[in-house]
C-alpha cells in the first residue's frame, strides 16, 4: 500500500488549466494520483480536450474516475439506456487517459424489493465489467449513497453473494451516515473486497446530533487501525484524500485539508 491522492470535483474544473493547477499541487506534495469525480447532477464533461492535457509531462496520475448520481438499474428502459450510454463514455474517457480504477453507484430498481435490485444489478454490473476489463479498468461501487439499493449489512451480504465478482468503494463516513453501519466492522468483514478507498474523518459529540467533519487523522477515526486492516488483506489500491464538509469542501481551503492529511497518512504508508 504506497499510493496516495486526493479528489478533484469535476465540476468545479472549467477547463485543462483548473485540472493542472490541482495535478500540479500533487507533484509539489509528493502526491502519487489525483482522482476525477463526476457529479451527474451538474452535468458530466469527459471531453479529452479538457482532461488530457492537465496529466502531461508530469509523474502525477488519474488515480480513479468516479460517476455519481447515475440510476444504473433505473426500471425506466429510456432513462436506463440513456445511463449505459454515459457509461460507455466514461469507460471510454478512463481508458483514454490511462485510468485504471473507475467506480460509480449502483442505483435502484424498487426500494421496497432488495432482491429484484440485486437481479437487475446483477445484468448491469457484470456488462459494465466485462467492456471495463477489456479496457484493463478495475470497477468498484459506492454503499448507501442516496439513490443506492445498498443501504444496510445485509444487503450487502446478499449482493456479495449473488454477485462474487462486485468490487467496494469504501468510505468510512459514508459507511457510518448512509448505512447507520460501523465502519470497522464492514471492514472487518470485507476488507478482502475493497478496490478503492477514501479517507476522510468525523467527530460526533454529545447527544444532540453535533458534528463535524475535520480534516483526516484529527477526528475519531482511528486511521492506524483501517489502514492496518487494509494492509493485512494485502490491499494495493489508493488512499483517496476527500475534502468533505462545510469547511474543507469549500475550493480555497481544500488545499490546505489535502496538504494536512498527507502529513497524517502517510506514516502508515511505503511509498
Amino acid at each position: 500500500m504506497k499510493k496516495l491522492g486526493f479528489i478533484v470535483e469535476m465540476k468545479d474544473c472549467k477547463d485543462a488549466a483548473d485540472l493542472r493547477r490541482w495535478v500540479d499541487l500533487a507533484q509539489q506534495q509528493g502526491i502519487d494520483g489525483v482522482e476525477l469525480l463526476f457529479n451527474s447532477k451538474c452535468g458530466v464533461d469527459f471531453s479529452l480536450d479538457k482532461i488530457k492535457p492537465a496529466f502531461e509531462n508530469t509523474p502525477v496520475e488519474p488515480a480513479a474516475c468516479g460517476l455519481w448520481w447515475l440510476n444504473t438499474i433505473s426500471p425506466d428502459p429510456d432513462e436506463r439506456a440513456a445511463v449505459r450510454r454515459t457509461m460507455l463514455e466514461f469507460l471510454d474517457m478512463a481508458e483514454a487517459i490511462g485510468c485504471r480504477m473507475a467506480f460509480f453507484n449502483t442505483g435502484e430498481y424498487d426500494p421496497e424489493d432488495p432482491d429484484k435490485n440485486i437481479a437487475e444489478f446483477k445484468k448491469e454490473y457484470l456488462y459494465y465489467k466485462d467492456i471495463a476489463d477489456k479496457k484493463g479498468i478495475k470497477l468498484a461501487c459506492y454503499l448507501g449513497h442516496g439513490g443506492n439499493f445498498v443501504n444496510s449489512r445485509g444487503i450487502l451480504d446478499k449482493l456479495l453473494k449473488e454477485v462474487p465478482e462486485f468490487n467496494i468503494k469504501l468510505d468510512p463516513v459514508g459507511i457510518m451516515r448512509n448505512m447507520k453501519d460501523d465502519p470497522y466492522e464492514i471492514m472487518k468483514r470485507y476488507a478482502n473486497r475493497i478496490a478503492h478507498f477514501h479517507a476522510k474523518d468525523i467527530f460526533r459529540y454529545g447527544d444532540d446530533g453535533w458534528e463535524i467533519e475535520p480534516i483526516v487523522g484529527m477526528g475519531q477515526l482511528k486511521w492506524n487501525v483501517m489502514l492496518g486492516m487494509l494492509w493485512n488483506v494485502g490491499y494495493d489500491g489508493y488512499i483517496i484524500i476527500e475534502p468533505h464538509g462545510d469547511v474543507w469542501a469549500e475550493p480555497e481551503n481544500r488545499w490546505k485539508h489535502i496538504v494536512l492529511a498527507k502529513r497524517h497518512l502517510e506514516q502508515y504508508m511505503i511509498r
